[in-house]
């Protein structure tokens, strides 16, 4: 059975993730309230949060003379952390390990990604899997983490061109947003949903499931989508 898939995130209330000073402590308390197996996300939020914390985003990690690689910190039983990058965009590994907040890292590629990009994961023992032919398979890749990886419940910490392409692939069961108090405004919108083909028949119905007021006037919605 492919794994249950929800959408978490922060937004301004006109729907924009940039811009705004929002409570990220907040966001990740909640976190704790969404069962999951799993993180997914895509390349450009990793290479994002890397430059935000001052890592080296450009080259490769120094490859230990021994082979060793170091081990994750984070407990057993945190969850997977699984990024999608089919260009092979992310090199550098290292400050992943080093986060106390997943278990591995898996990276999902696709036939199209550059085989000197799958050599440099092989140099770096980093778990890596193909599926999908110019992009990454969506469906193809929840499938493999349920039945290779026993994920039966993913979150989504990502941008919006990955949930763009999950909602239009019919993969996303609910979303969970926290809606920050504040108004962006501005033209070039860095929005939850991002999908080139969006026509009026795509529009999701979704249910609503809780409306929660949270700290400093944040707002914490969840829905549940309606699958036709």
């Amino acid at each position: 059975m492919r794994p249950h898939v929800t959408v978490h995130a922060m937004l301004s209330v006109d729907g924009r993730f940039d811009h705004f000073a929002g409570d990220i402590g907040l966001y990740y308390e909640l976190v704790s309230a969404i069962p999951h197996d799993a993180v997914l996300t895509g390349s450009a939020t990793m290479l994002a949060a890397a430059a935000r914390e001052g890592n080296e985003v450009v080259g490769e990690d120094p490859v230990p003379p021994d082979g060793a690689i170091t081990a994750p910190t984070a407990a057993p039983d945190a969850p997977l952390l699984v990024i999608v990058d089919s260009r092979g965009r992310l090199t550098r590994f290292d400050w992943l390990r080093g986060v106390p907040f997943w278990r591995g890292v898996l990276v999902a590629n696709a036939a199209s990604t550059p085989d000197s990009h799958v050599a440099l994961l092989d140099r770096h023992r980093i778990p890596h899997l193909t599926t999908g032919t110019n992009r990454v398979d969506l469906a193809g890749l929840l499938d493999v983490l349920a039945a290779d990886h026993d994920i039966g419940r993913v979150r989504v910490d990502s941008g919006g061109r990955l949930n763009g392409a999950l909602l239009r692939a019919g993969l996303v069961d609910e979303i969970s947003l926290v809606i920050a108090p504040y108004a962006v405004g501005g033209r070039t919108a860095a929005g939850l949903f991002v999908a080139d083909d969006l026509v009026d028949d795509d529009v999701v119905r979704l249910e609503a499931t809780a409306v929660e007021p949270l700290r400093d006037g944040a707002v914490w919605l969840r829905y549940r989508v309606v699958h036709a």
